[in-house]
């Protein structure tokens, strides 16, 4: 049983990124997910409306909502994570422990994605190479949560 971590934040509400995993339990039907969400700052339209007081209360609102969807399609679902505002301290904080057997990183796309422009998945990838890597690119004329 193979056991990935996924990570996203505005796009974890994504249909690639239900694809991605959907299609990962048709290679193991027992696979296992576990979700991260980084706590990243609020953005202008969050802060203005206060429908968020913290960016962990966002990234708890976001980690369960994927974990409904994902249960919803019938996958099995560990545990949510919080983790650090910085994606790949939040991710190496969770790799250091040794034991997923894939990470999945869904992105917003190329011009648009700020953990892009942090070279995130190159950086997970050289960090660990003995983990498989999966980037998902969210497409932005789909509804995001």
């Amino acid at each position: 049983m193979a056991v990935y971590l996924l990570v996203a934040n505005e796009t974890a509400g994504s249909p690639e990124l239900a694809r991605a995993v959907l299609e990962l339990h048709q290679q193991d039907a027992d696979a296992e997910f576990e979700v991260l969400v980084p706590a990243t700052p609020l953005n202008l339209l969050h802060q203005l409306s206060g429908s968020f007081k913290s960016p962990g209360a966002l990234a708890a609102h976001r980690a369960q909502g994927t974990r409904r969807r994902l249960e919803q399609l019938g996958l099995r679902v560990r545990s949510t994570r919080i983790g650090n505002w910085d994606p790949f301290v939040a991710i190496e904080a969770e790799l250091v422990q040794g034991r997923y057997d894939g990470v999945v990183i869904s992105t917003l796309p190329p011009g648009v994605s700020r953990w892009l422009r942090m070279d995130l998945p190159s950086r997970v990838a050289r960090g660990f190479p003995e983990i498989r890597l999966i980037h998902v690119v969210a497409r932005l004329d789909e509804p995001l949560t």
